[in-house]
């Protein structure tokens, strides 16, 4: 139980991060809740909390530690026997504590002298009486309407697979609390709702996540059917390390990642049929659009086709030199080779003018790839550079930062005929080890071996095109280490 929870607490995520993120079962419950449905509380308290995950109780298992700290030892060890394999939530607030979540008809009335307040068919426990008050007040400032609020819309068919199964519930404040300086690659997830399950050492996720809250989307969501519970279709990075290159629709269930044989581990490998599907965010910025379009002239135009570009990258560790690891990223050359061209060489007299020198090669090839070192450095550090790649259909621009770019093209082959929108596979023990996963991600997320997650757009029928955009169902699976 405590493995779940903490594990299932990257769904925050990531997302993701990650994040679990497993199948909602969107069928039509009626009309409208009872007002003392488990549903209809939750609806309560997720516009008041952060985060609202569900758990499945086993008297099996030791109590856990937040059942002890909200209950006192005695009265949660009993209860906990008597709850049985029903479901149990657990709640968050902005400032990161818990509140313990348990349905009002299992709860005893001999218990006195408890921070509890009744929401609902619900008994809220805070940790103290301040908290409590806390609660109370973002209840009154997050009323959500039960009456309107339709079953069969997303967020109701998220609250009624939340209070049936193990699952998560969050909101853009909880992204931002557990993934930190990553949150701007993470904006496509800024709301979910999942279910989880844990199987053998994998923790295995379906669910749909977006830009907006889930409340936004109103429209009826019951055809929309879940797949079963599954891996995701990733490369694992042992396929991808060793340079066993296997199909897309390769199964990952018994990925492992291991130490590669080569010098350079990969960390992290991103494909996506559009750029923005991470990159969105940053590229609305002022502070970022302005020194793009003055010093290296990528206008609103060229801004907008990079956007809607294919592409892959992979983050891999250095065993030696001044960077722990490099940045290769690659994407189609299209459009205009003028227009590239003359961004390249804008780039590159922006470096000139920075105190770097491009490295001189020979032979110099009809493509030489532009590789560039501090000025004067003594050790000849590369610090990054690119290359065209021109031996595919369409001309490809590999570029790499802290470390050469590759001469090889590795951009997904999702261009041409694969309906993932984005595909993630990392390796969260050896990013945690090289201090590269910032945010408040659990434990068990820090030491597991393999991350894969697929997005896929969520096509809910009678759905407008930006309802379509905003919207994407994600699978994957977590790796755990055997020992979390």
């Amino acid at each position: 139980m405590q493995l779940l929870r903490s594990t299932a607490t990257l769904a925050g995520i990531s997302l993701l991060l990650g994040s679990g993120l497993i199948g909602l079962r969107l069928t039509n419950r009626g009309l409208h809740w009872a007002d003392d449905s488990s549903a209809s509380s939750l609806a309560q308290l997720s516009g008041a909390l952060i985060l609202v995950q569900s758990f499945r109780g086993d008297p099996k298992r030791t109590v856990p530690s937040l059942w002890t700290d909200r209950l006192g030892v005695k009265p949660a060890s009993d209860l906990w026997q008597r709850y049985g394999r029903s479901i149990w939530w657990q709640g968050w607030s902005q400032d990161g504590d818990a509140y313990l979540i348990l349905s009002s008809s299992t709860f005893p009335a001999e218990i006195e002298g408890l921070q509890r307040q009744r929401v609902g068919s619900m008994e809220v426990l805070a940790s103290d009486a301040l908290h409590r008050q806390q609660l109370l007040q973002r209840l009154k400032t997050n009323q959500v309407s039960t009456t309107k609020l339709q079953p069969d819309s997303l967020l109701g068919s998220c609250l009624q697979a939340l209070s049936e199964s193990p699952g998560v519930i969050w909101n853009a404040d909880a992204l931002a609390t557990l993934s930190g300086t990553l949150a701007p690659l993470l904006q496509q997830g800024r709301e979910g709702c999942v279910q989880l399950r844990l199987q053998s050492n994998q923790l295995l996720w379906n669910g749909v996540i977006g830009r907006r809250p889930l409340s936004s989307l109103t429209q009826q969501t019951s055809v929309l059917v879940p797949g079963p519970f599954h891996a995701s279709s990733s490369q694992t990075l042992t396929d991808l390390n060793s340079g066993n290159a296997r199909s897309p629709e390769a199964t990952s269930t018994e990925a492992t990642s291991t130490e590669a044989k080569s010098s350079d581990l990969t960390l992290l490998q991103i494909s996506g049929k559009r750029v923005d599907l991470i990159l969105g965010t940053l590229l609305s910025r002022q502070i970022i659009q302005a020194p793009l379009e003055e010093l290296y002239g990528i206008n609103g135009g060229m801004r907008s086709k990079i956007a809607d570009l294919p592409f892959s990258m992979r983050l891999q560790s250095r065993p030696s030199g001044v960077y722990k690891a490099g940045l290769q990223i690659q994407l189609p050359l299209t459009g205009s080779r003028e227009q590239w061209t003359s961004i390249l060489e804008a780039v590159s007299d922006r470096l000139d003018s920075r105190g770097y020198q491009k490295l001189q090669q020979v032979p110099a090839s009809a493509e030489p790839s532009s590789l560039w070192q501090l000025r004067d450095d003594p050790d000849q550090t590369i610090v990054g550079g690119w290359e065209i790649i021109n031996d595919q259909k369409v001309p490809v621009l590999s570029i790499g930062f802290g470390t050469k770019p590759a001469d090889q093209p590795f951009l997904a082959p999702l261009l041409q005929k694969h309906s993932y929108s984005l595909r993630i596979t990392a390796d969260p023990k050896h990013l945690t080890q090289l201090g590269f996963l910032g945010g408040l991600w659990p434990k068990p997320v820090q030491s597991a071996s393999t991350l894969n997650i697929e997005i896929r757009p969520l096509n809910s029928s009678g759905a407008n095109q930006s309802a379509r955009q905003s919207w994407w169902r994600v699978h994957g699976s977590l790796n755990l280490a055997p020992d979390s």
